[in-house]
């Protein structure tokens, strides 16, 4: 089911909570702030929020960014110019996305992806603790959907930055290197 609206009209987020029970979310949002405007993640969050505990839903899943939040130092050389000048705005608005989602007082993990790639996906995630590399965006939706279906999920709370190269492998790596199938 498609269900069109705007996520910063509160009444387009909840028509989205009506049409079916809804077990946890997963918020993905961007654009171009120039298209969207400059708060479109926070004001857009803070409706699902709102919908989310009108209708008694716990857990949440939220995409961010590498160099979000305290991740800046995570984020390679060339994107913190990049954060730092023409990515400003948006990265404005990203903190203070998390910044409700950890007020938010919902299971909540922040998912902060190092460089989204449209490759098919590798099974391969990994937590990074240095910088992060890049990670294919099906994986980057697998991890959401652990999150928000996992009850044990190791990241609940937390923030983790993700990517399919560096750092330590995640506990549900599926991939066949990971199983010694390569």
């Amino acid at each position: 089911t498609v269900i069109g609206g705007d996520v910063t009209k509160a009444a387009d987020v909840a028509k989205v909570f009506d049409a079916a029970p809804i077990d946890g979310v997963i918020v993905a949002l961007g654009g171009k702030t120039s298209d969207v405007g400059d708060t479109m993640l926070t004001d857009g969050t803070n409706n699902i929020i709102a919908a989310m505990k009108d209708k008694g839903v716990k857990r949440i899943a939220i995409v961010t960014s590498i160099g979000a939040g305290d991740s800046k130092d995570q984020a390679p050389f060339a994107f913190k110019i990049l954060m730092m000048t023409v990515m400003k705005k948006i990265f404005n608005d990203k903190n203070n996305q998390e910044k409700a989602v950890e007020q938010s007082g919902l299971e909540y993990c922040i998912v902060r992806p190092g460089g989204l790639t449209v490759d098919a996906p590798t099974g391969v995630i990994n937590v990074i603790d240095g910088e992060a590399g890049s990670i294919p965006r099906a994986d980057v939706a697998q991890f959401c959907l652990e999150a928000v279906k996992d009850e044990d999920f190791p990241y609940i709370g937390k923030a983790p930055c993700i990517s399919s190269l560096g750092g330590t492998s995640w506990t549900k790596d599926r991939s066949k290197a990971a199983r010694g199938e390569m």
